[in-house]
């Protein structure tokens, strides 16, 4: 690899750990991949309506994950280990503090998800774990498509 573009690499990786990082370690701000993340979000939502209540509930977690996933895969298929990271709001749950596209505090997906309308199933209490193991997570996808992508510069 030329050394030009040695340093492009290097400027891109800076870049995307600029924008991820705030957003691993304070997912609940706005920043700019959370928007992004947002169109993820609500489009899970709706590819999953026909799959029913819950599952079109999970959509929208389940396309934040799988979409940066998704791309992850493929940079690695095609040899380059450069990808990005994801943010969640599972720990916001118990709270509902977040501003919801409907305005509506009772459509937050985990509030439903965890039990939140329902007192006999009520696992809110798991929000916050569930929440710091989500976050864990993505930092450990950080550290290693760091490491990796430095890695594959050096070799």
């Amino acid at each position: 690899m030329t050394a030009p573009a040695r340093w492009g690499r290097a400027a891109g990786l800076l870049l995307a750990l600029w924008l991820t990082v705030p957003g691993i370690l304070n997912p609940l701000r706005g920043d700019l991949l959370g928007g992004v993340n947002l169109v993820f979000h609500e489009a899970g939502h709706v590819l999953l309506i026909p799959a029913g209540e819950t599952l079109t509930l999970l959509g929208g977690s389940a396309a934040q994950v799988a979409v940066p996933l998704a791309c992850a895969a493929a940079f690695l298929w095609r040899g380059d280990r450069f990808a990005a990271g994801v943010a969640a709001y599972i720990r916001d749950a118990p709270l509902r503090q977040l501003d919801l596209i409907t305005g509506d505090p009772d459509t937050h997906d985990w509030w439903q998800l965890l039990g939140g309308w329902n007192p006999q199933a009520n696992a809110l209490h798991l929000a916050d774990p569930l929440g710091r193991l989500v976050t864990f997570l993505a930092l450990a996808t950080l550290i290693v498509s760091v490491v990796l992508a430095v890695w594959d510069d050096l070799r």
